[in-house]
Parts: structure tokens; sequence; C-alpha cells
């Protein structure tokens, strides 16, 4: 019984080493650090997605303004790491952002073809007026 109580401490120190060692990984790489978090975010996503796929029909909706919100956040960081100089342009980002995350379920098939040319439009004029 203590030859087994033994071999699970030493088998908790190294995890919690290993495990203190991903955190200086994750620490020094934050990309990874978003990586992780995006994972879960996608995981959360496609619950619900599953979810109101026995609600209701609008699940391929639902899947497509979670995609383009995703291209908006891609845009906004685009725009930013860019040092763009029209705030105007990454405030009209945000704003659009925020507008389709509240966008209800219920309206979201009708209004997406006017988000889809929004994004088209705003990803246009970020590679004309964001260059390094």
């Amino acid at each position: 019984m203590k030859q087994i109580f033994k071999n699970n401490v030493i088998k908790f120190i190294i995890w919690i080493i290993l495990l203190f060692f991903c955190f200086l990984y994750i620490q020094k790489y934050p990309a990874e650090k978003i990586a992780i978090f995006s994972g879960f975010e996608v995981m959360v996503q496609r619950v619900e997605i599953i979810f109101n796929k026995f609600m209701n029909d609008n699940s391929d909706s639902l899947k497509n303004k979670f995609d383009y919100e995703k291209a908006y956040e891609e845009l906004i960081r685009i725009a930013e790491a860019n040092n763009c100089e029209d705030s105007q342009l990454i405030q009209e980002l945000k704003d659009t952002l925020t507008s389709l995350q509240n966008e209800p379920i219920k309206t979201i098939q009708d209004v997406m073809p006017w988000y889809i040319r929004k994004a088209n439009e705003l990803k246009n004029r970020v590679s004309k007026e964001c260059k390094n």
C-alpha cells in the first residue's frame, strides 16, 4: 500500500512540474495561448450550433454568423497590426462586428447577405488603406 502511495505521489509531482513548464511555455508564446482559448470558443460555438439544430432549422445560418464574426475579428487584427491610420475604419469594423454579434438568430438569415457584402467592402478598404 505504501509503495502505491509513493508511486502516486511521484507521478503527481512529475505532473506538477510538467504543468509548470507548460505554463511557462504558454506565457512565452502568446499565440499558443490564443490557440487554446479560441479552441475552447469554437467548442462552445459547435455545441450551440448542435443545440440549435435540434431546436430549429437555423443552425447553418448560425454557423455562418460565427464564421463571419471570426472574419470581422481577423480584419480588426489586421488593421491594428498594420498600424492603420484611419481610426474611423477600425471603429466601423468594431461597430459592424458588434452589430453582427447582437443580431438575433431569427433574423440572421435575412441580414447575412448585407454582412457578407460589408465584410468584402471592409476587407478591400483595409487592404488599400492599411499598409505597413
